[in-house]
């Protein structure tokens, strides 16, 4: 899948500027494929995309950005299914997740992106913007579902995130362990069904 396919231009954008700002993204995202952060400057990406410099600064404000740009465009909009069932909503969502994180395109840009985020304080905070936005979705699903009762009223929905989430990373930037989509549904059965709210007896039952 390409660049092209995955991001229509922007309709807030006259369709000059939305054709100029497609080949930058794509001519970014094939530098950062290729060569990491290091070899995506702003002046690469003018040399590789034919659009000027100035007007690439026109539209980002710096490479950070456009950097992260082409990590909207790859991840796309974050959603999370809300269908009644949080076991089913979650695994959809991990193996969503997981898919992504063993996708040559997009984990090699987010290691990327933690790379530099440990020398810059402004793609430390657009990543942790970006992770938080899609945290935020996950914890409030799981939420709900402590309103509901599907689980537990003691749950602690951030340690619960961290618990399903952190085995992904860790097998993917640690261990270099795959992950199948078998691993997910247990993953995520073996962490939420035993946080299962436990139904309440009928009155009288179990009486003598």
């Amino acid at each position: 899948m390409t660049p092209r396919e995955l991001a229509p231009p922007d309709q807030r954008l006259d369709p000059r500027a939305a054709r100029s700002r497609e080949r930058v993204l794509a001519a970014a995202w094939e530098l950062l494929r290729e060569g990491g952060a290091a070899a995506c400057s702003i002046e690469a990406v003018a040399a590789a995309s034919g659009v000027a410099k100035t007007t690439i600064y026109r539209q980002f404000d710096d490479r950070e950005q456009l950097i992260f740009a082409v990590l909207e465009m790859l991840k796309g909009a974050p959603h999370v299914p809300d269908t009644g069932d949080v076991v089913a909503d979650v695994e959809w969502t991990l193996q969503d997740l997981a898919a992504g994180l063993f996708d040559a395109s997009t984990s090699t840009l987010l290691a990327s992106m933690i790379d530099l985020a440990e020398r810059s304080g402004r793609v430390r905070d657009m990543l942790t913007d970006f992770g938080a936005r899609r945290r935020a979705l996950v914890m409030a699903r799981l939420r709900r579902a402590v309103d509901t009762g599907d689980l537990r009223k003691d749950v602690d929905v951030d340690l619960l995130v961290g618990q399903l989430v952190g085995p992904l990373f860790y097998r993917r930037y640690i261990s270099r362990q795959p992950v199948s989509r078998r691993y997910v549904t247990r993953l995520v059965r073996t962490t939420l069904q035993p946080l299962r709210a436990q139904p309440a007896c009928a009155d009288g039952a179990g009486g003598g």
